[in-house]
């Protein structure tokens, strides 16, 4: 009795700190309230103090700073929730509705964690905290947390299931186009399993709630434009190619007419190289044969010739070398002048 005096004391006195404005002292004494209670009389309290804020002028002020603040803790408190029987978790649950509604932002921090507890029981509350977040004003646009709601179809516990369903109907009613893309992409993803029949239905069924006739003339149009772009696409890569091809045609013809050159000036080249070894033969047995005649003519014995034939003899013996010399000299200077012909042609 005296507990009841005591509780309907603290209450009092919080509600009018509330009324009164006085948001810090109202805080400061339901941080006090929470923590003197005990494990069997925490959530009764914590039901009391959420009844009290959203029946007050400016408590959702009061309750969003407690949960902020955690002061409320959401996450142990569906961890805690979870112990208790189906009747006071859903009791409790059904309590968050209003703030679910309209302080999302508040729970969706916690919302992709507690879908992957270990406990069923937080898999699913949480998954009710969801349903109520969509039945608000709120969009949803996280891809991420939409995925991860709709792996819970295959969840174990046939009650995840039908709570995951549940969120994703309601979830869609206001993001459609979002909600269709990842369930279509997990039909995709399962088509060629037959043991995913069930999933399969089940994704069918969420579907088939909130799909339209105006939606799906949507779908068929997005569908209808990316066919569009697709094909448009397509074209251009087939025309890059083609040009890209005629590149490649165009190199290879131009490597080859470049090998043929190259080819024909090698073979030039070797002829020339031919050429000026012939020369040189010509001006090796040239002076080979003067040494050799010269030699003959230091051999032969020594006649008696009169001065004057050997004057003459003499004339003429200068004479046919300075005719080879210059016969000599003018053939270098032809090879000189063919090979500036041939450096000038290349130059060309």
């Amino acid at each position: 009795m005296e507990e009841n005096v005591g509780k309907s004391t603290e209450i009092k006195s919080i509600e009018d700190f509330v009324k009164d404005g006085r948001i810090d002292d109202a805080v400061h004494l339901i941080a006090l309230y929470l923590g003197d209670s005990t494990e069997d009389n925490y959530i009764d309290r914590l039901e009391d103090i959420i009844e009290l804020l959203l029946s007050l002028h400016g408590g959702r002020i009061v309750l969003r700073f407690l949960i902020e603040n955690i002061i409320i803790d959401i996450p142990s408190l569906l961890e805690n929730l979870s112990k208790k029987d189906s009747v006071l978790r859903y009791t409790f649950l059904l309590l968050l509705k209003t703030i679910c509604e309209n302080e999302c932002d508040l729970f969706l921090p916690y919302s992709e964690d507690l879908l992957n507890s270990e406990d069923p029981n937080v898999r699913e509350a949480d998954l009710q905290l969801l349903v109520y977040m969509a039945g608000g004003d709120n969009v949803f646009d996280d891809e991420s947390l939409i995925k991860n709601i709709a792996s819970k179809l295959a969840d174990e516990k046939e009650f995840v299931v039908e709570k995951a369903s549940q969120a994703l109907k309601a979830i869609g009613k206001k993001s459609s186009s979002l909600v269709i893309k990842i369930l279509t992409d997990c039909t995709k993803e399962i088509s060629d399993l037959s043991e995913n029949e069930d999933l399969k239905n089940k994704i069918s069924d969420v579907l088939m709630s909130f799909v339209t006739i105006e939606t799906i003339e949507e779908i068929v149009e997005a569908h209808e434009k990316k066919e569009d772009r697709l094909g448009i696409e397509e074209s251009e890569i087939t025309d890059k190619e083609l040009a890209l091809r005629k590149k490649e045609l165009e190199i290879k013809k131009k490597k080859l007419e470049l090998g043929e050159k190259e080819k024909e000036l090698e073979e030039k080249a070797i002829k020339e190289k031919q050429k000026v070894l012939r020369i040189k033969e010509e001006l090796l047995e040239e002076e080979t044969k003067l040494s050799e005649e010269e030699v003959t003519a230091i051999k032969l014995p020594k006649k008696k010739i009169p001065k004057k034939l050997k004057k003459v003899e003499s004339m003429l013996l200068d004479k046919e070398l300075e005719l080879k010399k210059k016969d000599l000299e003018i053939k270098m200077k032809k090879l000189e002048l063919e090979e500036k012909e041939k450096a000038l042609e290349e130059m060309e």
